[in-house]
């Protein structure tokens, strides 16, 4: 057993399932969650009503420990030591591209809670009163312009200060709403989730993982069944490559592939130009490729698309699950070319593949039980193979694989 769930691959979401989702989201809306803060961010909020923001940036700097952050039990979390580092960082950005009269001076920056996922780290903060967003990730920042206008809905004092190139999305809640929803349309991925504000600044931030030119965003709240549109966020402060790696592989065959399916891609991969080329799977009109960068990895599908002729679709599916980065994983991905995604059942296929096999491993076999088996190359400790058609349950869990290197012999015998 590897320990590891397997989850249900990501499809359309149809019309009747959106609505209950929606219905979902607005009881948990009208019932929330009460949820303990860290002593830290509760003594911080006490200290910015009672004496000022450069107080209570005081108060975060002298911690003489660093507690970490609130156990994910939900609720907002403020990690002090990664929201000093990242908003050092947007202020040296800030320095490198001269802009330090557009934005109040540094010690006047006070965190209020912080957020990581998928490598893109967030800082909800203040500066000098007024809300901002510090984002980073492993090669790049963005910063909000502390002077902008949110871009309410009409009427209403919810409105979002940013919508970052890799997904995130930043915005203050009006204070009258106990909670929102928000709901993101990409092509034909949707999805949503629940807003929680800080009840100091009334700041939000939410990951659509999707483009931003690409992705229609709207707000509804626990009354009702109205869904309005947001109004686009206004232009960040800036955004710059702080921490540049050097650019990957995108001239060989899997090279090409992968830089053609992240760029044509609705999802958004932050740090995209920096993940190596894996494994590659071209078969029966699909493709399949597989990137690493680090501890990190990804599959990118390429399809034809059914309902728009002589178009391909790409998608992205990210290794999310947090395990020891020494430990092989499987990336579930769903079966291309699907009936419900306006394709046949004959001509369907389900991509099987997993990353961080050792770095000796040259082939891995796959079984599939039944006698069904699969060998393919293991290409940076990535492989991709399409689960055989007579396998009854193509998203079984706890697939039994053997992977060997160059002499034949075995560097993992495990399951995925």
């Amino acid at each position: 057993m590897s320990g590891e769930p397997v989850y249900p691959p990501r499809q359309a979401m149809p019309d009747d399932v959106r609505t209950r989702m929606r219905s979902a989201v607005r009881e948990g809306i009208s019932n929330p969650r009460r949820t303990a803060r860290a002593w830290y961010a509760a003594a911080a909020a006490v200290v910015l009503v009672a004496s000022g923001a450069a107080v209570a940036t005081q108060l975060l700097r002298q911690q003489g420990t660093d507690p970490g952050p609130e156990p994910a039990a939900g609720g907002l979390n403020l990690d002090v030591k990664l929201a000093t580092s990242s908003l050092d960082r947007c202020w040296a950005a800030v320095r490198a591209a001269a802009k330090t009269d557009r934005v109040p001076p540094r010690e006047d920056w006070v965190p209020v809670f912080t957020d990581l996922k998928l490598g893109v780290s967030v800082v909800a903060a203040t500066a000098a009163g007024k809300p901002m967003f510090c984002e980073t990730t492993l090669t790049s920042v963005t910063l909000s312009d502390p002077n902008a206008a949110p871009a309410y809905v009409p009427g209403t004092r919810t409105g979002l200060l940013l919508q970052s190139a890799n997904g995130l999305i930043g915005g203050v809640l009006d204070p009258a709403l106990r909670g929102a929803g928000l709901a993101f349309q990409a092509e034909d991925f949707s999805n949503g989730d629940v807003v929680e504000a800080s009840p100091l600044t009334q700041q939000f931030v939410s990951f659509s993982w999707t483009a931003p030119a690409k992705t229609e965003l709207s707000v509804y709240d626990a009354v009702g069944a109205t869904t309005t549109s947001l109004p686009p966020a206004p232009a960040p402060l800036l955004s710059a490559i702080d921490r540049p790696v050097a650019p990957a592989d995108r001239t060989s065959p899997a090279g090409r592939a992968l830089g053609a399916c992240l760029s044509g891609a609705v999802d958004a991969v932050s740090d995209a130009a920096g993940y190596r080329p894996g494994a590659l799977l071209d078969k029966d009109g699909y493709q399949v490729v597989l990137g690493r960068m680090g501890d990190r990895s990804l599959a990118c599908t390429t399809v034809p698309d059914p309902r728009r002729p002589g178009r391909m679709k790409m998608h992205v599916y990210q290794d999310n699950f947090e395990l020891p980065p020494e430990k092989p994983r499987r990336i579930s991905i769903q079966t291309l070319g699907a009936v419900e995604d306006g394709g046949t059942r004959a001509t369907s296929r389900t991509p099987f593949v997993g990353t961080l096999l050792p770095a000796k491993a040259v082939t891995v076999t796959c079984d599939f039980g039944s006698g069904l088996t699969s060998t393919t190359d293991v290409v940076d400790g990535t492989f991709a193979a399409f689960v055989p058609k007579d396998v009854s349950d193509p998203f079984q869990p706890d697939i039994h694989i053997q992977a060997r290197d160059a002499n034949g012999t075995v560097v993992f015998d495990g399951t995925l």
